[in-house]
């Protein structure tokens, strides 16, 4: 409940995600020669979230645990529109997305686990 009183947070780590680091992959992506394949990659991978690892190292540093799994639930649920957006941006094309694979995924790998650990 805590860290639902700190929305800002969340929409920083997202517009970080889906904002700052896809266009500073875009700029070291020029900077360096990129074209084409290579410069989409660079752009699509500077915005992938940081996934359970981030979890697991907000864990050990003893941060705020349940803010960081609400941030990547918000990003991982939200590159159902972002990734597709950012291809376009990019690509000129969309790529077509399983929402409904990435809700499912999110739920087996991010939110059951916590659940079952709690519930334990």
């Amino acid at each position: 409940k805590e860290c639902l009183k700190r929305p800002g947070a969340v929409a920083i780590n997202f517009l970080s995600c889906y904002g700052i680091m896809p266009v500073l992959a875009y700029f070291i992506a020029k900077a360096i020669g990129a074209e084409g394949a290579i410069l989409a990659g660079m752009v699509l991978v500077g915005s992938i979230n940081g996934g359970q690892a981030s979890n697991l190292c907000t864990l050990i540093a003893g941060g705020d645990v349940a803010l960081s799994v609400l941030m990547t639930t918000s990003t991982t649920l939200g590159c159902i529109f972002m990734t597709p957006l950012i291809c376009k941006l990019v690509l000129g094309a969309v790529v077509p997305i399983d929402a409904w694979g990435i809700v499912m995924s999110t739920f087996q790998v991010v939110l059951a686990p916590i659940f079952l650990g709690v519930g334990l």
